[in-house]
């Protein structure tokens, strides 16, 4: 329960205390670089051929929940999490498996469709969905500025908004970055726990569109013991909520023999 609860403190720490200043220009780059928007290949081939690697545990994840027939032949709106956030969560989720007398995973493939299915499907969406075409989003002042929900492939609703970041002292002038929220339960809160930003828009394939997610949020601070604020980098985690994930995991059951 503590570490449940940190991680949801933690989290109000990365958007409240830092005021979203984490969403620097310099860091909208650092991911994936520019890219050619238009792709001639489907959003599977995207994913299998990028060419920096960032998706091929991603892809084996796509196949092991049985969607890889979506991603090469449906229209959809794909919000792409690198192999980087899939190692964080699989890592606490052997942390935590260790601290109850349990083996670990030592392949994605231990854990069974239904469960990466249901994790994947968090950030799979129907339609063709481009930057353009969702609202803005300011996290501290989410009555006048929301977003929009959307119910997400499985099911479960996110919000899903368009940051207006500021430039030289104007508000909301400067570049726009989307967003990609998540809550835990059925209703909507008022602030929104996970918010992760996109590194790269309106990636387009033939049947889609890919919007790649950042693989680490920067976080500012403050110590009891001084004024000056601190920074320091967070992993992003596959299914948004590492406690979650690992509860997902224990009740879809581990195959230690795969």
């Amino acid at each position: 329960m503590c570490i449940k609860k940190f991680f949801g403190w933690l989290c109000l720490v990365v958007i409240a205390a830092a005021g979203f200043s984490a969403c620097h220009k310099d860091d909208y780059y650092i991911d994936t670089g520019l890219h050619n928007a238009k792709y001639e290949g489907t959003v599977m081939d995207y994913l299998e051929n990028n060419q920096y690697h960032l998706f091929d545990s991603l892809c084996k994840v796509i196949r092991l929940a049985g969607m890889e027939d979506i991603f090469t032949n449906d229209s959809i709106t794909f919000f792409a999490p690198a192999d980087t956030c899939i190692k964080s969560s699989v890592e606490y989720l052997n942390q935590q498996l260790l601290l109850k007398g349990k083996d670990t995973v030592t392949s994605l493939a231990q854990l069974p469709a239904s469960f990466w299915k249901k994790e994947l499907s968090l950030y799979l969406f129907q339609g063709v969905h481009r930057l353009k075409d969702y609202p803005q989003i300011d996290p501290l002042a989410m009555q006048v500025y929301g977003g929009q929900y959307y119910s997400s492939y499985g099911g479960k609703v996110m919000n899903i908004g368009v940051y207006f970041n500021d430039v030289n002292g104007v508000k909301y002038a400067g570049y726009r970055q989307l967003m990609l929220g998540y809550f835990a339960g059925e209703t909507p809160p008022d602030f929104l726990p996970y918010l992760i930003p996109v590194a790269s828009s309106d990636i387009n394939p033939y049947n889609g569109i890919v919007h790649v997610l950042q693989y680490t949020q920067k976080v500012i601070y403050y110590s009891s013991d001084s004024d000056d604020a601190l920074t320091t980098l967070l992993p992003v985690y596959f299914g948004f909520e590492p406690y979650q994930f690992v509860q997902d995991a224990l009740a879809a059951g581990i195959d230690y023999g795969e």
